[in-house]
């Protein structure tokens, strides 16, 4: 198999793998975008954050399974995962066979559950729902499951053909290149992102694709590419709101190339293909992105006003950890010392890129990352002023669309570096393979299988040998045969290992 398909496999198993080991509604708020998907499934228009509700199905779904601590305390119904796992197995083989069971004539039945996700652009629903209306007779836990797999494959595709793309643009050198791909894929939060249901697996990759395209524009500025990136750019509007970021960027790389009938293109097709949207959100509830912070009445303006220098490093940092590992919705945390380290790893070869000379793609990629940190900022202060201060940091899933662009840059620096950039990247690669194992083998699996130790090595050791124990646990919450999720960690771990050993010994030894 060629380097690239080794790649392209650790993608798609890594998409298959976490898709089938997460529990039924463990993915962020995953019972309320299925419900969008529902909703566009049974013909029932656009959803209203402020009268569309879950079906009666997925209501039922949501009070059956069991549930992180941070769910039930939104809804003290549900049980907690440590309530679920001790009681006796005769209730977890009822609570998991009721949920097959559920009737899926009630898909088209309302409950009480207001549909907070019902602000969200619909493109990414409006393609999930296809898979949702052709299986609509099967279980809901398998649905969520053919969901969950068919957005993060189409995601991931999407996104390897945007990260080689520019990590061509930038020229950056074998195997430096397929290093940018492996540590984005071996970072946790990107699979919570793109492999649950929602929107990230369409909205990460087009964003991706947003700035490749912008570069093409760049380099050989014509009316067919500025269509693209504009129409690629709404596209993405469709898909996700915080693309609103990159408007300006786009609107300033035309202005700098002084082409102003191109900026009247882009303009021209944003304007018909997104406009809609975002004008039907204007006229029904006199926001731009419609989202409940914005309608409750907070002001994030203010928050940015009164914010403390004092609270922005340790806020910074833990922001920049959870945007690598966040443990879905159950928020577990990852180490934080093995985070940290990598973070130091990442920073230090930026420094690198920063220390050197750069060409025009590589200040484009860097204004598009900064255009979307400001995003950020932005969501941090709406947290800041919707909590009164408790939270500060922006939302984990929201990071995602920066991690290719800086880990290009941060290994296009530790390319052109010599010796210590060889094997500050040959870290990253190391540690990142570590992390993605360790995510399944020693964090999610012992979670999912009632493991309530601290995840030590003693501790795992006598977990794993009794691997009926993890496989009697694992099928209490998951939809998907225990043998099939385990042997696909397997191979997904194997291929981490083998792949950072590979590419740390080339880019230590300067071999392509």
């Amino acid at each position: 198999m060629s380097r690239r398909g080794v790649i392209f496999a650790y993608a798609l198993l890594n998409a298959l793998a976490y898709s089938l080991l997460l529990p039924l509604w463990e993915g962020f708020d995953e019972p309320f975008h299925f419900a969008y998907v529902q909703t566009l499934a049974n013909r029932d228009g656009f959803p209203d954050p402020r009268s569309s509700t879950l079906s009666a199905e997925a209501a039922r779904a949501v009070l059956l399974a069991p549930a992180s601590i941070s769910v039930k305390t939104n809804l003290p119904a549900v049980d907690s995962y440590d309530d679920f796992f001790r009681a006796p197995d005769s209730e977890r083989a009822r609570v998991h066979g009721e949920l097959l069971r559920i009737d899926p004539k009630l898909r088209t039945q309302p409950s009480p559950f207001l549909n907070y996700e019902a602000h969200q652009p619909p493109l990414a629903y409006a393609i999930l729902a296809l898979p949702e209306t052709a299986l609509a007779r099967i279980p809901l836990p398998y649905r969520v499951l053919a969901l969950r797999v068919s957005g993060a494959a189409i995601g991931v595709v999407l996104l390897i053909a945007a990260a080689g793309r520019l990590t061509r643009q930038l020229g950056i050198a074998p195997p430096f290149d397929e290093a940018v791909m492996f540590a984005a894929l071996s970072s946790q939060m990107l699979w919570a992102a793109l492999a649950h249901v929602a929107n990230d697996w369409l909205a990460v990759p087009l964003a991706l694709w947003l700035i490749v395209l912008t570069i093409d524009y760049y380099n050989q500025p014509a009316a067919r590419s500025i269509a693209v990136a504009g129409a690629v750019l709404a596209l993405g509007l469709l898909a996700k709101a915080y693309l609103l970021a990159w408007v300006p960027v786009l609107a300033a790389v035309c202005a700098f190339r002084r082409r102003w009938r191109d900026l009247a293109v882009a303009a021209a097709i944003i304007a018909a293909v997104a406009g809609p949207w975002y004008a039907r959100n204007v006229a029904r509830y006199s926001s731009l992105t419609a989202i409940q912070e914005i309608r409750q009445g907070a002001h994030p303006m203010a928050a940015v006003k009164d914010l403390r220098p004092a609270r922005v490093p340790a806020a910074a940092e833990a922001a920049a950890r959870s945007a690598l590992w966040t443990g879905n919705n159950s928020f577990r945390a990852f180490s934080k010392a093995t985070l940290r380290v990598l973070l130091v790893l990442w920073a230090a070869a930026l420094l690198l890129w920063i220390a050197q000379r750069h060409r025009a793609v590589e200040w484009i990629t860097l204004l598009y990352s900064g255009a979307f940190f400001a995003a950020l900022l932005y969501d941090a202060a709406l947290n800041d002023a919707v909590s009164h201060g408790a939270n500060v940091n922006p939302a984990p899933w929201y990071a995602q669309p920066l991690l290719v662009p800086l880990l290009s840059l941060a290994f296009l620096g530790a390319a052109r570096a010599g010796a210590a950039g060889k094997w500050i990247a040959s870290l990253i690669v190391a540690l990142s393979g570590y992390v993605l194992m360790a995510t399944y083998w020693a964090k999610l699996i012992p979670l999912y299988s009632g493991f309530e130790a601290r995840a030590t090595l003693p501790a795992l050791i006598q977990l794993y040998r009794r691997p009926s124990q993890v496989a009697h646990g694992l099928a209490a919450v998951c939809f998907a045969p225990p043998a099939a999720i385990l042997s696909l960690a397997l191979m997904v771990g194997l291929l981490a290992m083998g792949e950072a050993a590979r590419l740390a010994r080339s880019m230590a030894r300067g071999n392509p």
